[in-house]
């Protein structure tokens, strides 16, 4: 996501990349394009190396992991380490630490829908959109995978409707309706696909009160549907960052169960006999897909796809529909891109799963392990995020420093922050190029990882269970060098 806001004071994707794209986009007296920037790293070899070698990373790793990790080597259950007991002596302690960790959720989510309602209505000088665009979003998701599942001590919707019942005396509230089977969580991928199209594509989304409105309207949705279907239910089955976020904490390194706290290796519950279903399948791609668009946007391919389509004779009569209809090109064709790059996933995945299912041993069919291994594909998510999003939020995320000692922009200075000017320093070029490859590649070593693990634990033979996963790695391996050189695009330049 990045603030298009017309006019002066433009701040657009570059902010993602480098210090010296910010300053030139927030001084900027007109929109500009993230191409339009002279800074890029100079790389001392061509690209293409640093992208095979990437590339030839992740396929050793798959023969490292063949080589030393056999069957009788997968451990049958995780190892992990009892941290606290969350219903022990010190249990008034973590009572209290999750009320306040509830009250600060709830806390931060009516002073943003303030803040976006009544605020200053500009882009960087409310913190509505910087929060939820920079802070929550992008940070949220490193938090869940890095420490561990924070977002449900924090969910504002859980919180406020458990205070609703609490305060109606509803008792134990389990919905008026049973949630339809059919629907599984398709829901969930509806609403992120919309979240997806509002974060890349739609103009008035970084608007302070039209973002507020978005949440507010989303809010309701969410009540209701736990009205209707039971808190849990609709938690489990719609409410797409509850999903979204739970999935992720499978990465973490801490994990509540039996009233405990743990402390596991990083991303053993991954792992998983159960396949998922459908819709959760659908979801996990279109996370991956979604994310890869917002690169590939930043990319000179991109533009000369657009300037071809432009020139197409007989696509001009259906985009000259488009505008009577005062639909800005721009905005359809990545619009048409978000639809399209997820289909290309999703086809993808699908072959790979069939050509994996014939190759087995009969431990899965195309079904099984489409919904089994897409779990090896969650720290690819989560590496190209950090990727794409981390130089973004170092730099954005300044803009909440001040904003948080005046959110409504009347000249409070609670916490003596007001006056902090930002560090567009923080992060240089090179880091970002150099994080972004580290990122990428293991992210992608990690995911072999996994999904080597998940074939010799259930294949009747290491070698069918070795050559089953053939068709994965070799997808693993491809998206490792598309990533990287659609990563590369916009920062860096070689010989």
């Amino acid at each position: 996501m990045f603030f298009r806001m017309r006019g002066t004071g433009s701040i657009v994707a570059g902010l993602r990349r480098t210090g010296a794209m910010f300053i030139a986009c927030l001084f900027g007296t007109q929109a500009l394009s993230a191409h339009a920037f002279g800074v890029r790293y100079q790389l001392d070899v061509p690209l293409y190396y640093y992208v095979l070698g990437a590339g030839l990373t992740v396929g050793l790793s798959f023969v490292i992991a063949a080589l030393f990790l056999k069957k009788s080597a997968t451990p049958s259950a995780p190892i992990r380490l009892k941290l606290l007991d969350l219903d022990g002596a010190y249990g008034w302690v973590v009572s209290g630490a999750r009320w306040l960790c509830g009250l600060v959720g709830v806390a931060v989510f009516f002073i943003i829908l303030t803040a976006g309602f009544a605020g200053e209505q500009s882009p960087t000088r409310n913190i509505a959109p910087v929060f939820v665009w920079s802070i929550w979003w992008v940070g949220m998701v490193y938090v869940q995978a890095l420490v561990g599942d924070v977002w449900r001590l924090v969910n504002p919707w859980r919180l406020v409707f458990d205070a609703v019942v609490a305060t109606l005396k509803l008792g134990p509230f389990t919905g008026r309706l049973t949630y339809p089977v059919v629907l599984s969580r398709w829901p969930a991928v509806a609403f992120f696909w919309l979240f997806a199209w509002l974060e890349q594509v739609a103009p008035f989304a970084e608007v302070p009160s039209s973002l507020a409105l978005l949440i507010l309207v989303y809010s309701a949705i969410v009540w209701v549907g736990m009205f209707l279907f039971g808190r849990d239910v609709w938690l489990d089955r719609a409410e797409i960052f509850s999903i979204l976020f739970g999935f992720l904490a499978r990465i973490a390194p801490t994990k509540i169960e039996d009233g405990k706290l743990w402390l596991r290796p990083l991303g053993v519950g991954l792992a998983s006999a159960t396949p998922l279903s459908r819709a959760s399948t659908v979801l996990l791609l279109l996370l991956l897909a979604t994310v890869t668009f917002d690169g590939f946007r930043d990319t000179q391919v991109w533009a000369d796809l657009i300037e071809w389509a432009l020139t197409r004779s007989w696509l001009f009569a259906p985009l000259f529909w488009v505008q009577q209809q005062n639909i800005d090109l721009r905005l359809f064709f990545e619009s048409v891109g978000l639809l399209v790059v997820p289909l290309f996933f999703f086809v993808s995945y699908g072959v790979i799963a069939k050509l994996s299912a014939l190759l087995s041993d009969g431990s899965y069919n195309t079904r099984s392990f489409s919904g089994q291994f897409v779990m090896a594909l969650l720290p690819i998510s989560l590496a190209y995020h950090i990727a794409h999003y981390l130089a973004f939020l170092l730099l954005a995320g300044q803009l909440a420093i001040p904003l948080a000692s005046d959110p409504f922009h009347v000249g409070w200075d609670l916490f003596g922050t007001l006056g902090y000017r930002m560090d567009v320093g923080i992060i240089g070029i090179g880091t970002v190029w150099w994080v972004s490859m580290a990122a990428v590649v293991i992210g992608h070593m990690y995911a072999v990882y996994t999904a080597h693990v998940m074939a010799v634990a259930s294949a009747k033979s290491h070698g069918r269970a070795l050559f089953s996963q053939l068709p994965l790695i070799v997808l693993m391996v491809c998206y490792t060098m598309a990533s990287l050189w659609i990563l590369a695009q916009p920062i860096v330049q070689s010989d």
